[in-house]
């Protein structure tokens, strides 16, 4: 179970977006009725639908549950993308204790769970969500769903772009070689992600409730993820967001280890 909380836990640098109730999100099949097919002009408008941030320093909470159980954890977070650094810091709700850190420098991502004394060495170009509890997903999307980058999967090709029948909303299908996204908008900003692993069907549904803008930057700051078919629902929301200013990210030479934490290589 602790596994699956802190698979959990790192979904958490998933977030793109939030969203309330567990509506699933619109598919091909529900989209006929409602959609037509937009031009190559309103599909390139979508795919270019992103500002993210240089850097970030926020705050979290997350009200969560994994199964039958229910959790609660505070943290923090910076992130520098020019010199390609994140790190995440887990609390207990309660006592405020730390619990676990994430990690990432350059290709290299560790991550350090404190009260088990583990600490678990990857690589963000092989890195997969399914080796710490959670549902499959690379590092690609987990980063670019954390810093704010619209997240597309890599290798895309557009499957179909489509515009709504009535009012100002729209829809991107993508796929590639794994996975199948589909990126509901309303008026330009993405309201609700459905990801589906084209090899298990595992599914990742993420809705949008609020998306902070600072300046040029935009940040997804108030969200709902869903997945295993409910059976992972967590709650996030993220305060003392603060874009693009100067910011000191710590690596792990900055956190005192002890020396009888055991170190895994994935």
């Amino acid at each position: 179970m602790r596994a699956r909380v802190f698979g959990a836990m790192l979904l958490v640098l998933a977030v793109a977006a939030a969203g309330c109730g567990t509506t699933p999100a619109r598919t091909e099949e529900t989209a006929a009725e409602q959609y037509h097919p937009a031009g190559s002009e309103a599909v390139r408008g979508m795919v270019l639908a992103k500002k993210s941030p240089s850097t970030y320093t926020v705050d979290f909470h997350v009200n969560g549950s994994a199964g039958a159980r229910k959790y609660q954890l505070l943290g923090t977070a910076q992130f520098s993308r020019q010199d390609r650094l994140m790190h995440v810091t887990f609390m207990d709700y309660i006592f405020r204790s730390q619990i676990a850190m994430f990690f990432q420098e350059g290709d290299t991502i560790r991550v350090y769970y404190m009260v088990d004394k583990k600490m678990f060495i990857d690589d963000a170009r092989t890195f997969n969500l399914a080796n710490y509890g959670g549902a499959s997903l690379g590092y690609d999307l987990l980063r670019d769903m954390a810093t704010g980058t619209f997240p597309l999967i890599r290798g895309y090709s557009v499957k179909q772009g489509l515009a709504a029948n009535s009012g100002n909303g729209s829809m991107l299908i993508l796929q590639n070689s794994d996975y199948n996204e589909t990126i509901s908008f309303r008026n330009g900003s993405p309201d609700r992600i459905l990801l589906t692993n084209r090899k298990t069907n595992e599914k990742i549904e993420v809705y949008v409730r609020k998306i902070l803008a600072q300046g040029d930057s935009v940040f997804f700051s108030d969200l709902m993820i869903v997945s295993g078919g409910g059976r992972l629902r967590l709650e996030i929301n993220f305060n003392k967001v603060q874009l693009n200013a100067p910011v000191k990210v710590k690596t792990i030479k900055d956190v005192t280890i002890p020396g009888n934490v055991k170190t895994y290589t994935m």
